[in-house]
């Protein structure tokens, strides 16, 4: 029959991870104040929002240009006609042909933004499973500290009790002597726990933006988020930042139509009001000026074809970076399948391990009480218990790290 300390400690332990406090901070509370908050998001969006002003800018090449420009003369020796003029002009000009240069920038700026949309979103798959660790992170910490004082605790009693031997003249002195070591020591790693625990919070309120969590309590996590999801593995194709590269590629391979443009005659329209003002409109009549011009640049010392290589170099290397990143997403998917079986057999394997460490704690507390074992081996029994304690919250844990992992991979 399973030991009444363990129950308890297991049932304090999951008590604690599942209990709801309305007043503290939740895991998807906290994954929500990351996705709003966090500097890095902010960042990226920064980038997003600039490529949507890139597809308006790349816009603006089909429209017609329009300038509104006066001059004014004044000369020290006039000519046979003029002392004085002033010009106002009124111009506007259009391109109606370029090489098909502007529908390719405008298509390059369009797969630009899909692209940076695309790492938008993967950053926040990101920084979801970062936040995820960090808060996991904190109450591992905050499970240690506990851990660490119930040993304190225990070793506080062994001084008591070996103390009050002592007086009694049941055991050395040296006996005495090395239970109050290992108090203080225990008492060491309460003090330390603490201070993992404190930053643990620290890095927590960092991915959070900055969040003030000095009077705020961490919500234990919920059961649910402890049950892996369905995974198919067709679905990693579909990774942002597989999605993201394609559109890269897409856009190097517009720009470099945009480059080919150059191997294409330019084709301007253009029209003008010339008004002049003082002695000029004595001269001349006010004139409307209808324009068309072509030109075709022959040959421009190589710089075109050098352009091409250039992009045709970017676009080689988008294409072995998709490679690789998806043989990377396939190797995190194995290791995260293969971290989450490992957390299930050690997670069954811990929880017999605290049973068995629990019931040793008894019989040799047992013992020591009627005088049959040493301080010793109370101790040793003390630090097992401990270490028992820490490998099944540990355990418990990377369960659900390697659940939150695979829910990143396949951005669930």
């Amino acid at each position: 029959m399973r030991n009444k300390k363990t129950k308890l400690f297991i049932s304090v332990l999951t008590a604690s991870l599942f209990a709801v406090n309305l007043n503290a901070l939740s895991l998807n509370e906290a994954i929500d104040i990351s996705l709003k908050n966090n500097h890095d998001i902010k960042s990226k969006n920064f980038d997003y929002l600039e490529s949507l002003d890139n597809i308006d800018l790349s816009k603006s090449s089909f429209l017609p240009k329009v300038n509104l420009g006066f001059t004014y003369n004044n000369r020290d020796e006039a000519n046979s006609y003029v002392e004085e003029d002033g010009i106002l002009t009124a111009s506007a000009t259009y391109n109606l042909f370029n090489g098909f240069k502007d529908i390719a920038n405008k298509s390059s700026a369009k797969y630009l933004s899909k692209s940076s949309k695309y790492s938008l979103e993967a950053l926040k798959q990101d920084i979801v499973l970062n936040t995820k660790t960090a808060y996991i992170n904190y109450l591992d910490k905050q499970n240690a500290l506990e851990t660490f004082k119930s040993a304190y605790n225990l070793f506080q009693e062994q001084y008591e009790d070996s103390k009050n031997r002592f007086d009694e003249g049941l055991i050395a002195k040296n006996d005495l002597l090395q239970v109050q070591v290992n108090m203080s020591s225990a008492k060491q790693n309460v003090v330390k726990a603490k201070g993992a625990l404190k930053v643990a919070k620290y890095s927590l309120s960092n991915i959070l933006g900055g969040k003030d969590l000095s009077n705020e309590k961490i919500e234990p996590l919920e059961d649910n988020n402890l049950k892996a999801m369905k995974y198919d593995v067709k679905e990693l194709k579909n990774r942002s930042e597989i999605q993201a590269l394609k559109m890269s590629i897409e856009a190097l391979k517009q720009q470099k139509k945009s480059i080919k443009s150059t191997y294409y005659p330019k084709v301007d329209a253009s029209a003008s009001h010339n008004k002049y003002y003082e002695d000029a409109a004595k001269i001349y009549e006010d004139q409307n000026i209808l324009g068309l011009s072509a030109s075709w640049n022959l040959y421009n010392g190589g710089y075109d074809q050098t352009n091409q290589n250039i992009y045709r170099t970017r676009y080689l290397k988008a294409k072995s970076q998709l490679a690789k990143t998806n043989l990377d997403i396939k190797l995190q998917y194995e290791n995260a399948v293969s971290n989450l079986d490992v957390a299930i057999d050690n997670l069954k394997t811990a929880n017999l391990s605290l049973e068995q460490s629990n019931e040793n704690y008894e019989i040799v507390k047992n013992r020591f009480d009627e005088g049959i074992a040493t301080s010793t081996d109370l101790t040793d029994a003390n630090y097992l218990l401990t270490q028992a304690k820490q490998n099944f919250s540990r355990a418990y844990f990377d369960k659900y790290l390697a659940i939150a992992t695979l829910d990143r991979i396949f951005e669930k």
